[in-house]
């Protein structure tokens, strides 16, 4: 409970030594910056030691290469952190990850909304506590929320999870694409179909049903 509570900002804690969080907006959770990955942790390790041994290894996974990476796609490290989050549940298989990426990075540009389903899935579970509804329906995609990016055609305010190094890479170097929609595949593989026009991508979704 007090990791939790830490990590939700709702305990003081001491972020000075990062200096990648001094923008960090007050309103936002340290959620995306919690690095995932293997910890050897001794049974005496606070909550507060733990979450700084998760910010260190964030701060030492995100290099200085890959920072300038997010600063030559036009983003801040947050935007990006927060574009990783979403390209980490879309793309279940790591490969994929930089052609989802180049997805969103396309609509960005387009000033496009998103359309991301997790999105829409984090803003549903921070209301009700039931995580990843899955499939949505047609109500879910009207909802008033800031992390709806069917709504709204930006970034959400932060990250829906702690995304992965390969996630936080494909955003940083993106496949270089024209898409502008995917699908997932109906093959079991864990994969999309991807299309630059909406008549393709109806097509791709006619093809799954």
């Amino acid at each position: 409970q007090e990791f939790l509570a830490i990590g939700r900002r709702e305990r003081p804690f001491d972020l000075t030594p990062y200096p990648y969080l001094t923008n960090l907006p007050p309103e936002n959770t340290l959620e995306g910056y919690l690095f995932p990955g293997q910890y050897r942790i001794p049974v005496t390790t606070t909550a507060a030691e733990l979450v700084a041994m998760m910010l260190a290894r964030f701060d030492s996974e995100v290099t200085p290469a890959l920072r300038q990476g997010f600063g030559a796609q036009g983003l801040t490290l947050h935007e990006a952190v927060t574009l990783a989050s979403i390209v980490e549940r879309e793309g279940v298989v790591a490969e994929e990850r930089p052609l989802i990426a180049s997805v969103f990075h396309n609509r960005l540009r387009a000033a496009m909304p998103l359309q991301a389903d997790p999105t829409v899935q984090y803003a549903l579970g921070s209301a009700t506590g039931e995580w990843w509804k899955s499939p949505l329906d047609v109500a879910d995609l009207s909802l008033d929320s800031p992390y709806n990016t069917y709504q709204i055609p930006a970034l959400p305010p932060g990250p829906i999870n702690s995304p992965s190094l390969s996630s936080l890479q494909a955003v940083a170097e993106p496949a270089q694409s024209s898409y502008l929609f995917f699908v997932a595949n109906c093959d079991g593989q864990n994969r999309h179909l991807f299309s630059i026009t909406y008549e393709e991508h109806q097509a791709n979704v006619a093809r799954c049903q």
